[in-house]
């Protein structure tokens, strides 16, 4: 399971960057003459002491990737699956269709559970227009689809609601063979 936090965390993006010596803008003409003045010596005004320099050791653009086997990630699944089933924490419901669009009747519903601080609703295929309206201003409620559960948003949420056609394609996921 931690390893499979690990690789979770290891999707950010890894765009972040600094300027070197060699990238910031400025001149490269020594300030003042090497000895006689009583300063300290200096060859440029871009060093990273002063400001509008360089950063030294600075953060570059680079991959954060964690590779992990498909036989592991399954695992994990396996067992956050589990884990919510064993505490109780996921319900099962033929389909999240909801009458209408509002976010008053997810609230509704949200109430009627108890105990529940974050929900993960889970469905098979696409994401139902209504559901997606009536619960994109809550910020406590997630909706996703069957191919995007993963670990991760499962620990990140203390409840599950899954659709039957969900749990029916993740098995399927489970049981199709690892290609090599």
């Amino acid at each position: 399971m931690h390893l499979l936090i690990i690789a979770c965390t290891c999707l950010s993006q890894g765009t972040h960057s600094t300027k070197t010596i060699s990238e910031v803008s400025g001149t490269g003409r020594k300030p003042y003459k090497q000895k006689g003045t009583g300063r300290a010596r200096h060859g440029t005004l871009r060093g990273c002491q002063f400001r509008g320099g360089a950063t030294m050791h600075g953060p570059k653009p680079r991959s954060h990737a964690f590779k992990l086997q498909k036989k592991v990630r399954r695992l994990g699944l396996k067992i956050a699956l589990s884990a919510r089933t064993a505490e109780g924490k996921l319900c099962i419901f033929e389909d999240l269709e909801v009458p209408s669009h509002k976010t008053k009747n997810i609230v509704q519903y949200i109430k009627q559970m108890d105990d529940t601080k974050k929900i993960l609703l889970v469905d098979g295929g696409d994401i139902d227009k209504k559901l997606k309206l009536a619960t994109q201003n809550l910020h406590y409620v997630n909706v996703i689809p069957s191919i995007g559960l993963n670990v991760y948003s499962i620990l990140q949420h203390d409840t599950l609601v899954m659709t039957r056609d969900a749990i029916n394609r993740i098995v399927e996921r489970m049981h199709t063979p690892i290609s090599r």
